[in-house]
């Protein structure tokens, strides 16, 4: 039997006892390289080709025991804590969402039918392989583009925002915002390893999603869409992804933002000078732009620890507050039950946005890494801002608490981006981005590695 015909039989035997499927083409690639390197080690040394080949064979151990041994190891992770964790948020908004309607004067706008649709949808981008994402990356850019290029020129403003109107459904064109910085992570993934154009195409195909978000318009989504491509772009030459200098890299990308925010600052300042001196001393304009500043402070104010807080002397009932169910829902439950909802909710997001972004920085593919680190920018950013301007201290608008303010819109694009997440958490083991390899001997051990994305696998050779 020929020498490829041996080490064909021997994969096949290993892949055999492997129950993951999309990992058996990595771990034959892996075996294949290994029992080829050492027959050509041994005929280095003298040996024939069959002869180098049985003892590479005889090296690596029996084929069985191999191929357990390795399907101990790689298996789909089932990230059990942060579904959990999901669930809660869901059911959390659920419960607020519910009450919200039934105490105030918003009846017929909560649906349990939208959550078991937003549930739905996470657990499909969870099941779904995200390497689709990899594969597709400059199209989907393209794609979002386009489609948001299509919604900016015709879709009619409301209350001086843009509104995709479909029939009977509107979709706020401020939540594009959402999905922009997963588009510009894929736009910068296709442009990995192409040195200082990529990063130069990169600073660009930023300009055309912040511009759209300066005509919908939506500051609070342009700056969570800024912060998290900067993160995203440093991030990338940071990790060398680029193939550049990191100095350099970092120097081109430094420059033209400290001068793009600067000039931006300037025009924001001047533009929204008027709400940032109501914003610092609301009082001033209590019956007039500090109003609102003014009435979620106060019934802040009055809140407890535990339980229902007064009623304010100046605005009375909670039910004055306006779009308490869409804008303020975390006011409405600090008053009716106590700051220890507050509290709660605020450890639960700290909690997963830890948790996302430890695993987002252990990912080994660059897809994995960028894709995952974006989606928990995103989730993070979007409650930070929210908390923040619903205990009245936001100088911009909160786009919306993950899955638990109100809005069908945000809750099914949270709902696809944590899906896509922890899809990556579970299935990102085996994702091997194109690159050299790098092999490690110690021993009588073989350990594969890869520059990005790898697959480690542990060969020991003693077992006969």
């Amino acid at each position: 039997m020929q020498s490829f015909e041996l080490i064909k039989e021997y994969c096949n035997k290993v892949c055999e006892q492997i129950r993951w499927k999309k990992a058996k083409p990595i771990i034959i690639a892996e075996v294949e390289n290994h029992l080829y390197d050492q027959r050509d080690a041994y005929m280095a040394s003298g040996d024939d080709e069959n002869a180098a080949t049985q003892k590479a064979i005889v090296q690596m151990g029996d084929a069985i025991f191999l191929g357990q041994e390795l399907d101990k190891t790689h298996k789909p992770r089932p990230q059990w804590f942060m579904i959990a964790l999901t669930g809660i948020f869901m059911i959390i908004g659920l419960f607020i969402n519910y009450y919200i309607n039934a105490s105030t004067e918003s009846k017929g706008t909560f649906s349990i039918l939208s959550y078991i649709f937003a549930f739905g949808i996470f657990v499909c981008c969870y099941y779904i392989d995200f390497t689709v994402l990899g594969k597709h990356a400059m199209k989907i850019y393209l794609f979002i583009l386009t489609v948001s290029i299509v919604g900016v020129l015709f879709c009619p403003r409301v209350n001086g925002r843009q509104i995709w109107i479909m029939g009977m459904f509107s979709i706020s064109l401020t939540y594009l915002s959402l999905v922009f910085p997963l588009a510009f992570s894929l736009f910068v993934y296709s442009m990995r390893e192409k040195g200082i154009r990529g990063i130069l195409m990169s600073g660009l195909a930023y300009l055309p999603l912040a511009f759209l978000l300066t005509v919908v318009p939506t500051i609070s989504g342009l700056i969570l869409y800024t912060i998290s491509a900067f993160t995203i772009l440093i991030f990338s030459i940071c990790r060398g992804w680029f193939g550049v200098n990191k100095k350099h890299g970092l120097l081109l990308v430094f420059i033209p933002t400290v001068i793009m925010l600067t000039v931006s600052c300037f025009f924001i300042v001047h533009r929204m000078w008027n709400r940032i001196s109501v914003f610092l001393n609301p009082e001033q304009a209590r019956q007039e732009a500090g109003y609102q500043y003014c009435l979620i402070r106060d019934f802040i104010t009055e809140a407890v620890f535990w339980g229902k807080g007064g009623v304010s002397e100046i605005f009375g009932d909670i039910t004055a507050l306006p779009n308490v169910n869409t804008d303020y829902p975390l006011v409405y439950l600090i008053h009716q039950f106590g700051f220890v909802v507050l509290l709660f909710i605020t450890l639960l997001v700290v909690i997963f946005s830890i948790i996302g972004i430890y695993k987002a920085l252990r990912e080994k593919s660059i897809l994995g890494s960028l894709v995952a680190l974006t989606i928990i920018l995103t989730f993070t950013l979007q409650s930070i801002s929210f908390i923040i301007d619903n205990l009245g201290y936001g100088l911009i608008s909160g786009l919306s608490l993950p899955f638990i303010s109100y809005g069908n819109t945000a809750l099914f694009l949270n709902a696809a981006l944590i899906g896509f997440m922890l899809s990556i958490f579970r299935t990102g083991e085996i994702v091997v981005d194109r690159c050299s390899e790098t092999k490690i001997s110690k021993g009588n051990q073989s350990i594969f590695s890869y520059e990005d994305g790898k697959i480690i696998i542990n060969l020991n050779t003693n077992h006969s």
